[in-house]
């Protein structure tokens, strides 16, 4: 028997085959369009977004040389926040709302202006951000109209697919505390956060919401034909992507840390009772029983090397299609040589928004004529990790971690990795799978279906670390010495990054 994992994430979709034991049978990769209608908008056709889905699922069975009848069960994740609107007949009303739009900032300064955060963080833990769902439905009773009254259900992104698999709409509370739409503490749904926010309608929109490792569905005759997985395959309700990669990583326990290092720079501490903090961006339910989640985070990552790397490393992509590898390998050779006492430049990697006000842009500080392109590099990876540590030091303030696994690109990446132990001072712990968001996936469908008893038993058997990074103390103080600068630079910019915004109004009219 085989268990499959569906990782719909802000780039690429994700699906992977594991055996019972963890180990990686298959896995094909689709990426489906982002739309950007305007500046700071970002969305996805929902229902192309279900068709390479639902070929990436045909491939990796294929790739996998099985039976469809060999997969004892499926879960689904995806990016968490951002918003899906169907109408009563589960259509999309709109496009996909992505977590790294920015069009609700002003929404977001509305609400704030009229203490709705003082009056809905005692219930959700949540901070008020662009891209939080509550945000999103403000935003669009007040400038879609048409779309908030033809809404009958919202969702998350993995609840549209497996709304799609199976014919059922329903969510898991991890996504739902995470996004500011329940009682992180009660992990029910309460009627004054919607009237708060001004939406008293959306209360009823909401889907059911069920544990992450309840079966919410078996597949359709339909889905069964779009995708050869055989129609009646159980499929687990599964979670936010975060709480899946970090269950993949093997965190069951309070205290156990995950970095994630992907489109956004998520870092998150597992805990025994929810912590509700204000300076945190949220506190959730976990995808385990009896524990939570606190997590720190924004759209401050890897995807700003992506960008740096697809406009600038035009001789790296030609080198790396020469010798038939990453693209990254060669990255990562251009700057191995450089230690953290080589790069004198600050970088803050803000090119899709930062959690220290809406406004915020990306800076390269320090920039000398004597710099070259790996200088510039090095800064990218080294501001990326800076706010990483800007992120850890919220948690750390609420209880420290007794252990950290990092996920993403960073684990891919030996200097990365190790770089991260360097600033955050702390031994970084790098898994076996790459693919730890549908690892987790497939730890839940274990569960769902009673092919082991609990977490426990199928972390035990399903998850292992092969690398241990230890922090270098004396890159640690170099860092330090940079970090104290970036933190500077993130104070001294507030009132210049509000005259940029301005500027930007004044001009686009």
């Amino acid at each position: 028997m085989y268990l499959m994992g569906v990782d719909c994430g802000l780039t690429i979709s994700k699906v992977v085959i594991f055996s019972l034991d963890g180990k990686e049978i298959a896995a094909s990769s689709v990426k489906p369009p982002v739309l950007r209608p305007k500046g700071g908008w970002i969305e996805r056709d929902p229902e192309n977004l279900w068709h390479h889905t639902a070929e990436a699922i045909r491939n990796a069975i294929g790739l996998a040389g099985i039976a469809p009848g060999e997969i004892a069960c499926l879960a689904v994740t995806g990016h968490g926040n951002g918003v899906y609107c169907l109408d009563r007949n589960f259509l999309p009303t709109r496009n996909g709302i992505l977590s790294m739009d920015v069009r609700a900032s002003e929404t977001v300064d509305l609400l704030n202006n009229q203490g709705i955060f003082y009056k809905t963080h005692p219930l959700t833990g949540n901070q008020i951000w662009a891209a939080s769902p509550p945000v999103l439905m403000r935003w669009i009773r007040d400038n879609e109209p048409e779309v908030y009254q033809k809404t009958r259900y919202i969702s998350m992104v993995k609840d549209y697919i497996r709304y799609k698999l199976t014919g059922e709409l329903s969510t898991d509370h991890t996504d739902f505390t995470g996004g500011a739409l329940a009682d992180t503490s009660k992990v029910t749904y309460a009627r004054e956060i919607f009237e708060a926010y001004g939406i008293p309608e959306v209360h009823g929109m909401v889907p059911p919401m069920l544990d992450s490792w309840a079966i919410g569905g078996r597949l359709t005759r339909e889905s069964s034909l779009e995708t050869s997985l055989l129609q009646g395959t159980p499929v687990a309700v599964g979670g936010m992507d975060i709480g899946m990669t970090a269950l993949g990583c093997g965190c069951i326990n309070a205290g156990q840390m995950c970095i994630i290092v992907g489109t956004w720079s998520i870092n998150e501490l597992i805990v025994e009772q929810p912590i509700l903090v204000p300076d945190i961006l949220f506190t959730s339910t976990y995808c385990v029983p009896d524990r939570w989640l606190i997590m720190d985070g924004s759209a401050t990552s890897a995807a700003n090397l992506d960008w740096f790397v697809d406009h600038f490393c035009l001789w790296e992509k030609i080198e790396a299609e020469k010798r038939g590898v990453s693209l990254f390998q060669i990255v990562d050779e251009e700057i191995s040589s450089m230690g953290p006492d080589s790069c004198e430049i600050i970088f803050h990697p803000f090119l899709y928004g930062n959690n220290v006000q809406p406004t915020t842009r990306a800076g390269i500080y320090g920039l000398g004529g004597w710099h070259r392109r790996q200088d510039l590099l090095r800064a990218v990876f080294e501001g990326i990790c800076f706010s990483h540590l800007n992120h850890v030091e919220k948690l750390r303030r609420v209880q420290h971690e007794k252990e950290a696994f990092i996920a993403g690109g960073g684990k891919r990446s030996d200097l990365w990795a190790q770089m991260f132990a360097d600033v955050l001072n702390t031994p970084i712990e790098i898994p076996e799978v790459n693919e730890l968001g549908a690892l987790g996936c497939a730890i839940t469908s274990a569960v769902a279906v009673g092919l082991y008893p609990d977490h426990q038993a199928a972390v035990r058997n399903m998850c292992s670390v092969v690398k241990l990074k230890e922090p270098n103390s004396e890159a640690n103080r170099i860092y330090m010495k940079k970090y104290s600068v970036y933190k500077i630079l993130l104070d001294s910019m507030v009132p210049v990054w509000n005259h940029l915004y301005q500027m930007i109004q004044e001009i686009k009219g």
